[in-house]
């Protein structure tokens, strides 16, 4: 074997190795993108919102709602996703969050407490649709689907 061809073959042999390693990279890319797609999807999916039932505030009014995202916070902080200007409220109150497939309901130590359809929430809890959650002067009625 002459070594023109010999030198022919390694570079053939290098250059093979090189596509495989780079086909293999766009093949793991392509693999967490369809992963981050199917997550956002089920993330998406997840969908409910707060309808306020009672309140003896100026506002938020009666039948106003609030969509849930993944990880809702409530509480008297303007920053919460759902604020309440109510002085029985605390800053940050209270957590709604999805977390494998479920919607779950948890008090953040708040001053006057968090109650769940009545009964007060001590640690974190399963929620579903119906269920009223009591904060401060104000009450919502959950709805997920």
């Amino acid at each position: 074997m002459s070594p023109a061809f010999a030198l022919f073959l390694l570079r053939l042999v290098l250059a093979l190795l090189l596509y495989t390693f780079l086909g293999g990279i766009l093949y793991l890319l392509w693999l967490d993108t369809r992963q981050a797609l199917a997550r956002a999807q089920a993330r998406d999916r997840a969908r409910g919102r707060l309808v306020l039932i009672a309140c003896d505030l100026p506002s938020p009014s009666l039948g106003e709602t609030f969509p849930l995202l993944p990880l809702t916070s409530i509480g008297r902080a303007p920053t919460n996703t759902v604020p309440l200007p109510d002085e029985t409220a605390s800053l940050e109150h209270a957590l709604i969050t999805h977390r494998n497939g479920k919607w779950w309901l948890e008090d953040l130590d708040s001053r006057n407490g968090t109650t769940l359809n009545g009964q007060a929430v001590t640690t974190p809890t399963v929620v579903s649709t119906g269920d009223v959650v009591g904060l401060g002067r104000a009450q919502f009625k959950l709805e997920v689907e």
